[in-house]
């Protein structure tokens, strides 16, 4: 492996009369699955003798084209943008870790350090944090100053493995996007503790993420941490007057703060009123303030326009809430002019959105803001059901065999079923309409028998059985093959179900052995085997002594 000088690198590249030059492939919408596909990029990128970026976007990569890529970036220690986002439409989620997984480890081979990585709009969840995550412990990511990951569908369980990536060495980030990731609470919460390590913070973009006020109260906790923050969006999260009041007592710290978006958070005229003290308060540079659509009362309006009339600022926006009527209307347009937009269309809302209560500085707490408005209706509909009985008498609950199998999965169950168990599993659960809960349906079902397989030879070749019959199953079902790799990653327990019902009642370390039997059968997909390989080797060290030991006895598992 070729050696490299990093003090000589480093000082090439912030060589001030130094070009930027690079390699950019953005929106030609190329499918990219095989290592012939990825040739054009792969020579440009051999053809750069100084690639300081990579833009990819608008294009969809499968695992052997992104192998051959990171390959070609294997000889480039002088990257340091890397453009990823929308690069993996049309792929099944099951492919996007290998994928990011090669690019990361061609980066990693290379010894380069990267300034900015945006892989935004690439619907990958958590499992494809997992793919991402050692690049991100990893010194190429030491000095990466923006981290873009707007609309991934990372949930609690992504945002919490994307906090565990970023704490594992300090991180000095000045830009964070992570928008549109249904992160909630208990993600915000991970992410806030590491933000508070930072200190480096100068825009933080979180929009439409679930958060109530209990997140955004840890979030305003880690920006006390980050005094050079200068543009914050929450827009479309719950603040709530609880979350506003937590995001005051931070602003005595932000006196760089020049934009905030807190448009669509529920701040009622509680949470404006406590943001207004702070702003008026303390002195701030802020020139974009977007409050719109708050429910917010007319007197709490005027009490923003107040706060900030005096200052630098050069838009306030108040669109959605409760403004009065035009004598109002006039007196703030008199205090802000041009700076002050009322309406999103003409004329602005005369309607008050808050209750004399929340005027008067009463709350509720915020997570029943939103989940009220039906319980009328649902009590009405209770009163009307609850006198009704139906009537049983003569009717037995009956479980098949199969079912009482598949609930108890034990050696007199699986015997309970004949010489063709697997075909009796089979009639079963064809009838499921439901792609989803059929896939789920057939991989419990080979995971019941595969559990049982080293206590009984029958029980092993019934397991044999059901991989093919599993395999068409799926195969019938249109766009099942993502369904049926999360599911079945779920039952080896490679990765946690968010289902907190979700229970495993077969024993994992037969299972790994049985698919150690079958992994390389010709029926059995090449996407489906190269993705639980991933995750076995990337999971390995991770797992219990017993599975540990079947996996490595089981040693095609682990084939590259």
């Amino acid at each position: 492996m070729a050696t490299f000088d990093f003090n000589s690198i480093t000082k090439a590249l912030n060589d001030p009369n130094r070009t930027t030059s690079g390699v950019d492939f953005s929106g030609k919408s190329l499918k990219l699955d095989s290592e012939q596909d990825a040739q054009p990029i792969v020579e440009a990128i051999n053809k750069c003798p100084d690639l300081q970026y990579l833009t990819l976007t608008g294009n969809t990569l499968g695992v052997t084209a992104a192998q051959a890529i990171a390959k070609a970036l294997e000889h480039h220690p002088e990257l340091k943008v890397a453009k990823f986002s929308d690069m993996f439409t049309g792929r099944m989620k099951t492919e996007i870790p290998p994928a990011l997984k090669a690019l990361g480890d061609g980066m990693i081979t290379a010894g380069a350090r990267l300034q900015s990585l945006d892989l935004s709009d690439n619907a990958f969840g958590p499992i494809g944090v997992e793919g991402l995550a050692k690049l991100l412990e990893s010194e190429v990511c030491s000095q990466l100053q923006e981290l873009r990951l707007n609309n991934n569908g990372l949930g609690i369980t992504g945002g919490k493995l994307l906090a565990k990536a970023l704490s594992t060495n300090p991180r000095r980030l000045k830009v964070f996007v992570a928008g549109r990731n249904r992160l909630e609470n208990d993600g915000a919460k991970a992410l806030a503790a590491v933000f508070k390590n930072m200190g480096t913070l100068e825009e933080v973009a979180m929009p439409q993420n679930g958060i109530y006020h209990v997140g955004i109260t840890a979030l305003s906790d880690a920006f006390k941490q980050n005094p050079r923050l200068s543009t914050l969006n929450l827009n479309d999260n719950t603040i709530g007057p609880k979350g506003a009041a937590a995001i005051a007592q931070a602003l005595p710290s932000l006196k760089n703060l020049k934009s905030i978006n807190f448009g669509d958070c529920l701040l009622k005229s509680k949470g404006a009123n406590a943001l207004a003290k702070a702003f008026k308060d303390n002195t701030h540079v802020l020139e974009t303030l977007d409050l719109s659509h708050n429910e917010i009362g007319r007197d709490a309006c005027m009490g923003l326009v107040d706060s900030v009339a005096v200052g630098g600022l050069n838009k306030l926006t108040l669109a959605g809430n409760s403004l009065g009527g035009a004598s109002n209307k006039k007196s703030i347009q008199d205090k802000l002019g041009a700076r002050v937009e009322l309406s999103d269309g003409e004329g602005g809302s005369d309607d008050e959105y808050v209750t004399d209560s929340d005027e008067d500085g009463s709350e509720e707490d915020d997570e029943s803001d939103n989940d009220s408005g039906d319980e009328t209706e649902i009590n009405e509909s209770a009163d009307i059901v609850k006198d009704i009985s139906l009537d049983s008498s003569g009717v037995e609950e009956i479980e098949t065999d199969v079912g009482k199998f598949l609930r108890e999965p034990t050696i007199e169950n699986l015997n309970r079923l004949g010489a063709n168990a697997a075909d009796v599993i089979d009639t079963h659960l064809q009838s499921i309409k439901d792609t989803s809960d059929l896939i789920q349906a057939y991989v419990e079902a080979t995971f019941c028998v595969s559990g049982l397989s080293d206590q009984n030879a029958s029980a092993a070749e019934v397991a044999r059985k059901m991989y093919p019959l599993l395999v068409k199953r799926a195969g019938q079902r249109h766009a099942a093959a993502w369904v049926l790799a999360d599911t079945m990653l779920r039952g080896l327990g490679l990765i946690k179900s968010e289902n907190k019902n979700y229970k495993i009642r077969w024993l994992i370390p037969p299972c790994f052995t049985c698919l150690g039997s079958v992994i390389e059968l010709a029926y059995f997909p090449a996407a489906l085997r190269d993705t639980l390989r991933f995750f076995i080797k990337s999971k390995l060290p991770l797992l219990p002594s017993e599975t540990s030991e079947a996996v490595k006895k089981s040693t095609v598992l682990l084939v590259d």
